[in-house]
């Protein structure tokens, strides 16, 4: 049982960390950059440095949430475990 719980928790987690880092690395482009970030509709009129860029940068910024949201979700069920005991009643 704390495995599903686990991996809810990391999903829940994923989730939201994802959706904050996402808002967050759109506007630190904007600021860093001046421009808006590049989106699917925009392909033909984006440098493809510019696009290269993003794109290793926002692949970066993704591998770092799933990596701490798997971290804070082992955190949580280990936090949960030593509270309620060593076995779930669930």
């Amino acid at each position: 049982m704390d495995k599903l719980i686990e991996k809810g928790l990391t999903v829940a987690i994923s989730l939201g960390a994802g959706f904050a880092a996402s808002k967050v690395f759109d506007f630190a482009w904007e600021k860093i950059t001046g421009e808006e970030p590049p989106k699917n509709d925009e392909v033909d009129a984006v440098d493809i440095k510019r696009a290269l860029v993003f794109g290793v940068t926002s692949a970066a910024v993704s591998a770092a949430v799933q990596v701490l949201s798997q971290r804070g979700a082992k955190a949580g069920v280990r936090k949960m475990r030593s509270s309620y005991g060593k076995k779930s009643e669930v």
